[in-house]
């Protein structure tokens, strides 16, 4: 078994869906945090996206394992006294609803932080909580593409392209669980809990840091690339014998390097490629004198020989090929857990290690209700009462809740 996580004792309240708020309550969970996830009776949206594993939504489980579930109806007036006395209790609160929902339960953060002073509130929101565009509703695409992100992303002279990920989440829910730690470290010295915000729009334009200070300083915009590098060169994707690699060369020396093994000397001399500048100028030139070089060996044949040469190169590998990867099984990032109705699950591992191990919740994802008798009867409500909410449909009890 694991020891305790850094965040073992603390306990956080997840009013999620669908992915940002979920991935932080996970990554919080994957430290330790006792998760309570509160879903409507319905489910969160997730657990209705396919594919499904024994009626159980496998989208679902890769953000939700190690919680617990209260699946309510926080319009009965029995309920949302619950809810209130749950999350008042809690040390964190964390929710990407839409903005003003909270509020609406009676669970805004004003109300809550002036019971609970120590309370940390997380509120994840598509464009920030005050200002133009507070109530609009977002999704991923909408961030990328306000962000500037597809403006760089693709081709030159082709239609403007997405991340395939739904990138802006998964950095919104991590912001999130960087702030409320820092958040719970400042507790631990003032007592006073803190309002944290996070903006998934915001997130994706921070991520761009480096595009954003070629611009602020030039005011010039980025061209878009490929998976070319705008600054250095060869930065890129190139064609072999059988495939494809990304070769990076970030100093002359590498370059004089890759002209070495790939019998290209004469390259050095040209005055096209003197220096970087010269070479990003006359990327496209260069890419075509490499790949001829490269199309006569496999790729295995070119990861070998440049990696001996301790140049940063890799493969393309699709996601089978990536869970069959050493490195990959050897840091733990395909984990298989007992789900209660699914069985046996496989889902992504946590990015983070504790002392040389990965951060790993205790539990597997829920299934809908799972805790909710057990937490409304911790809030102070009676078997019999628990009976009356499920009998109305106000609650659903899963098969252990």
């Amino acid at each position: 078994m694991n020891p305790p996580g850094p965040l073992d004792g603390v306990r956080v309240v997840e009013f999620g869906n669908l992915v940002a708020a979920p991935y932080c309550g996970m990554l919080l969970a994957d430290l330790g945090a006792e998760v309570i996830k509160v879903e409507p009776t319905s489910g969160d949206l997730a657990r209705a996206i396919g594919p499904f594993i024994n009626g159980e939504s496998a989208f679902f489980m890769a953000v939700n394992r190690g919680k617990s579930s209260l699946a309510a109806d926080p319009k009965i007036p029995a309920v949302a006294a619950a809810l209130r006395r749950l999350v008042t209790g809690a040390d964190v609160v964390v929710n990407n609803l839409r903005v003003g929902a909270m509020e609406r339960m009676g669970l805004g953060p004003a109300e809550l932080m002036a019971d609970a002073p120590g309370l940390v509130y997380a509120v994840i929101s598509a464009f920030g909580t005050t200002g133009p565009s507070a109530g609009r509703a977002g999704i991923d695409l909408v961030f990328q593409g306000e962000s500037g992100m597809m403006s760089i992303t693709g081709e030159d002279g082709e239609a403007p392209h997405k991340t395939a990920t739904t990138i802006g989440d998964f950095m919104a829910g991590t912001n999130a669980a960087a702030a409320i730690c820092a958040a719970l470290l400042g507790r631990s010295v003032s007592g006073s809990g803190r309002l944290v915000e996070v903006s998934l729009r915001d997130g994706l334009i921070a991520v761009q840091a480096g595009w954003n200070a070629q611009f602020l300083a030039t005011g010039r915009l980025p061209d878009r690339t490929g998976t070319a590098s705008p600054v250095t060169a060869p930065n890129q994707t190139l064609r072999t014998g059988d495939g494809h690699i990304n070769l990076a060369v970030v100093s002359d020396r590498h370059f004089l390097e890759v002209c070495r093994l790939l019998s290209l000397d004469h390259l050095v001399h040209d005055p096209r490629f003197a220096d970087n500048a010269s070479r990003v100028s006359n990327r496209e030139d260069l890419a075509r004198v490499i790949e001829s070089a490269l199309e006569k060996e496999s790729t295995d044949h070119w990861m070998g020989l440049f990696g001996e040469a301790g140049l940063a190169v890799g493969r393309l590998l699709d996601l089978s090929a990536v869970f069959d990867d050493p490195q990959v099984i050897h840091n733990e990032m395909l984990v298989e857990m007992q789900h209660q109705t699914a069985g046996a699950i496989k889902v992504s591992g946590s990015p983070l290690r504790l002392d040389g191990a990965p951060a790993r919740a205790r539990g597997a994802p829920p299934i809908l209700g799972d805790g909710s008798r057990a937490i409304l009867l911790a809030t102070g409500l009676r078997n019999e009462e628990v009976d009356r909410l499920v009998a109305e449909q106000a609650v659903v009890v899963g098969a252990s809740g």
